[in-house]
């Protein structure tokens, strides 16, 4: 039900019930007949059910974000990214903004801000999408009448930013890289590099291999599909199952690699092959800060260094060197499928993928040229011990990412 109140001389309200018992108005009528005409379609979508209350889209982004996270039940990895671009750029621009006072003009200007800031096009994609979860909730509760993100124009240019390459690195300059993680973090360090390269593993499909799945007899390291890659969130880690289900999959090892990776066991009888002290699970924040960026840009800009490091390859990552073994792969003129195998990729063309196999000798010219890869580079380090100068101090420009 809904009526007016004359509250001037020339001022009326509609006055209304809410969901909860109580009374609301809304003000602002300089007529009588506005604020009967008014109050007559709030008692109408009242009876068609579509009435939206005001006073509920006055609830700011912040009041909802808090009920909000509330109702999620997804990965704790996502829940920790999403909380972290809610509290570094949504809660920024509209965390004190009533829900029903974001416009699609207002976001596309705070997107061009974000442009202008230098962001990358994919992390912008990302906070955009949070927002706009978090608001179509917010109109499937009733909050607003509808999100605001969805009625979004694009307009000028479609792409803000060039798309910059991967880092990746010849085999020598990931030996190199190796030997240094050696000098800042222990044999693991090194090994745990050469294995990523060698076998295109991704970071935590090595760090959560289990003993079991590490089969030096046969010369192969598998993927299990259950408990096959290490997960982590900002306090907590968990065996689970990998990226995808193709990444479950059986891998075989160089030669040189399978004597590698057996003198390293002898040495250790934790549960899993690569561990931090104590046989505790490695956290990918911390190897990458102490031990792998030292060793790929170089340390000799920090005033407390363990072991000094030069520049190697600036701005490879763990990742990298799986983009480093499919350069490799592709220069040695591998098949796409026994690279797909391999890397545990999805083929574009799905007949190609469920028609193609990876015969026996293919395998071993594959292997074949990773072992050559290993002794080339086990050469050119020990003929040459120092690192040959980055491209990136030669011009004194950035490396292209």
């Amino acid at each position: 039900m809904a009526w007016t109140e004359q509250i001037g001389k020339q001022s009326w309200r509609v006055r209304y019930h809410t969901g909860d018992g109580h009374t609301a108005s809304i003000s602002g009528f300089t007529t009588k007949l506005a604020a009967e005409n008014h109050a007559n379609d709030v008692e109408s979508d009242q009876r068609r059910n579509t009435w939206l209350d005001p006073a509920r889209g006055k609830t700011t982004l912040a009041e909802w974000a808090t009920i909000w996270f509330t109702s999620l039940d997804l990965d704790p990895r996502t829940i920790d990214n999403y909380r972290s671009m809610l509290r570094r750029h949504i809660q920024l621009r509209w965390g004190t903004t009533p829900l029903n006072a974001i416009t699609a003009l207002g976001v596309n200007k705070w997107i061009a801000d974000l442009h202008a800031l230098g962001y990358a096009n994919s992390t912008i994609a990302g906070i955009v999408k949070l927002l706009s979860m978090m608001l179509t909730d917010a109109a499937d509760e009733g909050l607003i009448p509808a999100n605001p993100v969805h009625r979004r124009r694009r307009r000028g240019r479609r792409s803000h930013r060039i798309q910059r390459e991967r880092v990746w690195a010849t085999p020598d300059e990931v030996l190199r890289i190796a030997d240094q993680a050696q000098a800042l973090g222990g044999n693991t360090a090194k090994l745990l590099i050469i294995t990523a390269a060698w076998t295109g593993c991704r970071w935590g499909e090595l760090t959560g291999l289990h003993r079991d799945n590490l089969d030096l007899d046969r010369g192969i390291l598998i993927v299990d599909p259950r408990f096959g890659a290490l997960h982590e969130s900002s306090h907590k880690q968990w065996l689970g199952n990998p990226k995808t289900t193709s990444s479950a999959r059986a891998i075989t090892l160089p030669p040189f690699l399978i004597k590698l990776l057996r003198d390293y066991l002898q040495h250790h009888d934790n549960e899993f092959v690569f561990t931090a002290h104590g046989g505790n699970w490695l956290w990918r924040s911390t190897f990458t800060q102490r031990i792998l960026e030292p060793a790929v840009n170089g340390n000799e800009d920090s005033p407390y260094n363990r072991s000094r490091t030069v520049p190697i390859r600036p701005g490879l990552t763990f990742h990298g060197l799986r983009h480093s073994h499919k350069t490799w792969l592709i220069a040695d003129g591998a098949p796409e499928i026994a690279q797909a195998r391999r890397l545990g990729h999805h083929l574009p063309n799905r007949v190609t993928e469920v028609y193609s196999h990876v015969a026996p000798e293919v395998e071993q010219r594959l292997l074949d040229n990773l072992q050559r890869r290993w002794r080339a580079a086990r050469a050119d380090v020990k003929a040459h011990p120092t690192a040959p100068e980055p491209v990136a101090r030669r011009l004194s420009g950035p490396v292209a990412a």
